[in-house]
């Protein structure tokens, strides 16, 4: 994209075309009549020096660069100017010629409805700047200003007035768009937003202290204060000082570089030039979103965890602790997972929660550095509630026995040990259907507890089966739980 200002030089053009300055803004307005003969003598030798077939360009104008000199006039009827190098070869660097017909007979708007007829004598270009669908300039012609939109093979231009506020030079401004006066407009010349405060531009056509970050918003820097400043409403949307890292007295000087952003996180160098000429430079960062200084990123060195083993049981939970070092590290988020969730799944707060028997291996990693470290969690089957409620040492208290410990084993079966013989011991097995407790049987002899509910009051009631292990005998015991 090409874009250029020629208010810097509007003194090199008065010499050469006749045409005076009036600020940094604008030139003078009043429309030129006749050059003088030397000042057109000039400018036909310079015309007939770098311009081929410049016999068909009328009101001509130049400008001369220490490199380039600036060409402009009608040529065929149409707006035209171009670049050239001062070399040898005198290569042409750029050249525009407007898709309409200019008259040199104009007419000029003086409000309420009238107009002046003015005739085209001098022509130059204020602004250009190149587009993906064509060109905006910014013409001088005759002392008025004119502003056209080419854009895919069409044309819009603003018409010629004698109240100079009403057209202005384009500036450039956000990605392909420009500002003239207070009004923002498209590549296309369409109007995107009237700014209730129209920013100000050097005398280079860039906006005074500010670099953009949309079209309606921007960051302001003016001595230590920074700002983000919103040119359709017309006020800032934050503001924060700027400390330095050393004493800056209120003379010194300092100016602001745009080092480069990530994201939203923008990097300044401020130079400090003190009275005596002594220099001192510092870098920060803001969040252009907030506003907020944004201090030198500690990185991530370790992780630790609280558990590197835990034994739980079905449904129950588990809260692993995660540690990451330094304290002051600037991103301290840690990622929780868990290689079999169905054994045992983690929460993004560490919570452990177990399902079902196995083995799972909980992982927690930096989102800084992808440090890791992990916990193994071994889940065991819960016991059931009727078993813990079997567990126990009972007494008898019908039948020839006086107490009996029943040990549950891991493996499904009780052990249960004679209080009158420790060396009497019967293993049984057990099965359990909603409430009851149907089956227990020994290796030598079969006992069936016939209702688990009796074991609410503490009275567990057992009746002896025949050798066949099925028909009841007549032998019924009831225990009473000791402890």
């Amino acid at each position: 994209m090409k874009a250029f200002r020629l208010l810097a030089t509007s003194l090199l053009v008065a010499l050469s075309m006749g045409v005076s300055s009036c600020g940094d803004d604008e030139l003078d307005m009043k429309p030129v009549v006749n050059l003088t003969p030397n000042e057109s003598s000039k400018t036909d030798e310079l015309f007939d020096e770098y311009v081929s077939d410049n016999h068909r360009i009328t009101c001509r104008g130049y400008a001369d660069f220490e490199s380039t000199i600036l060409f402009a006039g009608l040529k065929d009827k149409h707006l035209w100017f171009a670049e050239y190098e001062k070399t040898e070869t005198k290569g042409i660097r750029f050249e525009w010629t407007d898709i309409e017909e200019t008259d040199t007979i104009q007419k000029v708007y003086k409000g309420y409805g009238e107009y002046e007829t003015i005739k085209l004598n001098t022509i130059f270009p204020l602004f250009h700047k190149k587009t993906t669908v064509g060109n905006i300039v910014t013409l001088r012609l005759s002392g008025y200003n004119q502003t056209i939109f080419t854009f895919n093979g069409k044309t819009k231009r603003n018409q010629l007035q004698s109240d100079h506020s009403k057209n202005k030079t384009a500036y450039s401004w956000f990605q392909e768009s420009v500002f003239i006066g207070n009004c923002c407009y498209s590549n296309e010349g369409d109007t995107i937003y009237v700014a209730n405060q129209p920013p100000q531009f050097d005398s280079h056509g860039m906006p005074v202290d500010t670099e953009l970050i949309s079209y309606e918003e921007g960051i302001k820097l003016s001595d230590s204060f920074i700002s983000k400043y919103n040119f359709k409403e017309g006020k800032s949307m934050w503001g924060t000082h700027i400390a330095a890292p050393f004493d800056v007295p209120s003379a010194a000087k300092k100016s602001y570089t745009f080092i480069g952003s990530t994201a939203n996180i923008w990097e300044y160098k401020c130079e400090v030039t003190f009275y005596d000429g002594a220099k001192k430079d510092f870098t920060f960062k803001i969040n252009i979103d907030n506003g907020k200084i944004v201090t030198d990123e500690v990185k991530v060195t370790s992780i630790s965890i609280n558990e590197h083993s835990v034994n739980l049981k079905q449904g129950e939970t588990f809260q692993l602790i995660a540690t990451v070092q330094p304290d002051n590290a600037t991103n301290k988020k840690v990622i929780w997972s868990s290689s079999n969730e169905t054994i045992a799944s983690v929460s993004q707060d560490g919570l452990v929660t177990v399902n079902s028997a196995g083995e799972a291996n909980i992982t927690v990693t930096t989102e800084d550095g992808g440090f890791s470290t992990n916990a193994i969690v071994t889940v065991t089957k819960k016991q059931d509630d009727y078993t813990s409620l079997i567990i126990g040492k009972w007494k008898m208290t019908s039948g020839n026995a006086n107490a009996t410990h029943v040990t549950y084993k891991n493996d499904g079966t009780f052990e249960y040990t004679s209080t009158e013989d420790n060396s009497y011991k019967e293993v049984g097995k057990y099965k359990i259907d909603g409430n009851k407790l149907y089956e227990m049987f020994s290796d030598e002899e079969d006992w069936t507890i016939n209702d688990i509910l009796l074991l609410n009051s503490m009275t567990l009631s057992v009746q002896e089966l025949e050798a066949d292990g099925v028909t009841l005998t007549g032998h019924k015991y009831s225990y009473q739980r000791v402890e």
